[in-house]
């Protein structure tokens, strides 16, 4: 079912995925993975910090029909499938919408969604980043609050069986989103959502909206209660805590 290229070094498992793309078997996934990323970028053209050898840094490659259900949520799917992983190990994670995994308020993983569309398909770049066995003094040179399984838990994780344990989770999940989209996904990822019912400022690109985070619409959306009593609905967007 899953397809795998290791690599020692790269700029970016999603760019080099892109670039080979037509070499991949087209019914499959193709999942690239590298020991090392020395230009890892996340959402918004963020850097993703790719230390050598102790992550977890993937993409996995698919195509979908044009016309399939929810396609945009399709990074959501991901996001779920990794968190579940993280539920039956035990752990307590939470999803900061739309495709951050947390420990409290600590990002330990992120999704990067890439599409290209032909007239009868879709071709799918889901990269995923998890900061497996990231020491806690590298963690705490990020920019931003970071983690890692090995800060969480106090031990050394084996990141194939992780990556094994998530090519599976994925590949189940997508089986079913083919069929019935995001919906089957809804409940369980909204019962996830970090700062549920509390104030978020949520930035979708041009304007920063503020607002209580919601409620998510059944393909995975996000709903902003707004201080005039009017449910706004973001597409996307980068969500922090916002002010009370």
């Amino acid at each position: 079912m899953v397809d795998e290229i290791h690599l020692d070094s790269i700029d970016s498992t999603n760019t080099y995925a892109k670039q080979h793309s037509s070499s991949f078997a087209p019914d499959r996934i193709t999942c690239i993975t590298a020991e090392e990323q020395t230009a890892g970028r996340g959402r918004f053209q963020r850097k993703w910090v790719s230390p050598r050898g102790v992550n977890l840094y993937a993409t996995f490659y698919f195509r979908l029909p044009a016309n399939t259900l929810h396609l945009i949520s399709m990074g959501q799917v991901m996001t779920y499938s990794f968190a579940s992983l993280l539920l039956q190990a035990g752990l307590h994670p939470k999803i900061k919408w739309p495709n951050d995994v947390q420990f409290e308020g600590k990002k330990i993983s992120g999704i990067l969604c890439e599409t290209s569309f032909t007239r009868d398909f879709v071709e799918l770049f889901l990269g995923i980043g998890v900061n497996v066995n990231l020491e806690e003094k590298i963690a705490k040179q990020i920019d931003q609050p970071a983690t890692s399984l090995l800060i969480e838990t106090g031990r050394i994780w084996d990141k194939w069986a992780l990556l094994k344990a998530l090519q599976k989770q994925f590949a189940a999940n997508l089986e079913k989103f083919e069929k019935e989209g995001f919906t089957p996904f809804h409940s369980a990822f909204e019962n996830l959502l970090a700062y549920k019912g509390q104030t978020v400022r949520c930035f979708d690109g041009k304007k920063e909206w503020v607002g209580i985070c919601h409620s998510l619409t059944n393909d995975g959306q996000l709903n902003l209660y707004l201080p005039d009593k009017t449910i706004c609905t973001m597409l996307s967007g980068e969500l922090s805590p916002g002010r009370s």
